[in-house]
């Protein structure tokens, strides 16, 4: 079967041009020059008189091509043209890595791990299903939505964070979302996004977690000291005997047992959000974090690093690349003391960017209560839902204790 000529039968028989731009089929899916200039003709007809072309239409400028019905349905072509694209983009790639590999210049290594993470990124655009949904495909969705709602009732429509207050109000990660946390320095942002990662895990979902300030071994000690419950003070000074170390490594090796959940330091993989889909890409996660976002690199030509522009297509792009990849994306990022009212966070408190804000379909706030209490001991902090696309605004007071590994939900503040 020539995959190619059975699209363009069924396209032209059907009169399905319509549904093939849906399905952002585009000119570079063809292979064949003659086909692609079919293919061409029919787009060009559409976007000039916002109508298919039609069998009659296409014999007067192509007389001498053959339309007959295919036994293929129109969804199985397009998948069909999805891996046939997919290879091809991946077949250039390796072409020009290929070309690089007798370079003596070690750069030029680095080169072809660039061009095949271009590669990716390009592919997983050009060929990812469309997200549009006709208001009959709806109806049938919503109604497989209820039926599953009514048999097993609660708020939670994805992955548990670990705090019920916030997942009173948001359901929980969902995918595709981008759910960035905001505070000001010192805030225990890092700490709560670690505890959350430990709490996804609990339910059998994995996790990659990028780090930009703290290294794995400091990420190691405040896990194993959040698993163990022994201080993290104590683990890091060595002031334990051989029981208490026996206790803190059972911890660890019970959580072993469950789903992966890993960390990454490897900045010269993870600036960039196509470096992070490589991350993906290997690690397979059911949720990425990310901490300190806003130390990413933007892909724009001529964009300086750090600055507002930067970090507008960093956020822009992370949520991209949430819908791509079809999970969850929580980030942390700063705050502003002079957007922060008082020190208290709202839905402007961002810094660098309101593209945080606007690309985030869950914004969260940590903000210490008693901005004096010492990190030895315990250290309460409200947690936030500041902004959410779907639900409303809530809090959740939340007492961090770093000298026994241990946090706790102490109040929900429900709307």
């Amino acid at each position: 079967m020539d995959v190619e000529q059975a699209f363009l039968s069924c396209v032209i028989l059907d009169e399905a041009t319509k549904d093939a731009v849906n399905a952002r089929i585009t000119v570079e899916f063809f292979n064949d020059p003659a086909w692609a200039r079919v293919y061409e003709y029919i787009l060009d007809h559409w976007r000039k008189y916002s109508q298919p072309a039609d069998e009659h239409v296409i014999h007067g400028n192509f007389p001498s091509y053959r339309w007959d019905p295919v036994s293929y349905s129109f969804d199985y072509l397009v998948d069909a043209l999805r891996v046939r694209r997919a290879k091809s983009i991946y077949l250039d790639a390796l072409n020009d890595a290929a070309a690089l590999v007798a370079s003596a210049d070690s750069a030029d290594v680095w080169k072809m791990g660039d061009i095949m993470q271009a590669a990716t990124m390009q592919a997983r655009i050009e060929t990812a299903p469309s997200l549009d949904m006709s208001h009959v495909a709806m109806t049938a969705e919503l109604e497989d939505i209820l039926y599953d709602r009514m048999e097993d009732p609660g708020y939670i429509r994805g992955i548990a964070t670990g705090f019920r207050g916030i997942d009173y109000v948001t359901g929980g990660l969902q995918p595709e979302q981008l759910v960035v946390m905001i505070g000001l320095p010192k805030s225990l942002k890092s700490s709560v996004l670690l505890w959350m990662a430990l709490e996804v895990q609990k339910q059998a979902k994995s996790g990659l977690f990028v780090g930009f300030e703290m290294s794995n071994y400091e990420q190691m000690m405040r896990r194993a000291s959040l698993l163990s419950g022994v201080g993290l003070t104590r683990i890091l000074n060595g002031d334990f005997g051989d029981k208490v170390r026996r206790e803190i490594m059972l911890a660890n090796r019970e959580r072993d047992q469950m789903r992966r959940l890993d960390f990454t330091t490897d900045l010269s993989n993870t600036m960039t959000v196509s470096g992070l889909q490589g991350k993906i890409l290997e690690y397979n996660p059911d949720v990425l974090y990310i901490d300190s976002a806003y130390l990413m690199h933007s892909e724009l030509p001529k964009a300086e690093q750090g600055s507002a522009a930067a970090l507008t297509d960093v956020a822009r792009s992370l949520k991209k690349l949430a819908q791509a990849q079809r999970i969850p994306i929580v980030v942390t990022t700063q705050a502003s003391q002079t957007k922060s009212r008082g020190g208290k966070l709202n839905a402007d408190s961002a810094m660098y960017t309101q593209a945080w804000r606007q690309s985030a379909d869950v914004l969260l706030g940590v903000e210490r209560v008693d901005p004096e209490q010492p990190d030895d001991g315990e250290v309460t902090i409200m947690l936030k839902v500041l902004a959410t696309r779907s639900g409303p605004r809530a809090d959740t007071l939340v007492v961090w204790n770093w000298s026994q590994g241990r946090c706790d939900e102490a109040q929900r503040n429900a709307p």
